[in-house]
């Protein structure tokens, strides 16, 4: 799996675990694992994540430095 930033940026903005969840309807855990890099988000999810972040998804999935 790749590395990812969904960690950085969750803690950069100041965000909990519950908050992410509370915010996108994914579950505390499911973000765990993907911050954790157990898991891997679908395009849909990453989309979703980006947006909630105003990210591109390439910049979440760690595949470009560009916001």
């Amino acid at each position: 799996m790749s590395k990812n930033r969904l960690k950085g940026l969750r803690k950069e903005k100041g965000y909990t675990l519950n908050e992410i969840a509370q915010y996108t309807g994914i579950t505390r855990s499911t973000c765990n694992d993907y911050e954790n890099g157990k898991t891997e988000p679908k395009l849909a999810t990453w989309e979703k994540l980006a947006k909630f972040y105003g990210v591109e998804p390439a910049y979440l999935v760690g595949w470009n430095d560009e916001r």
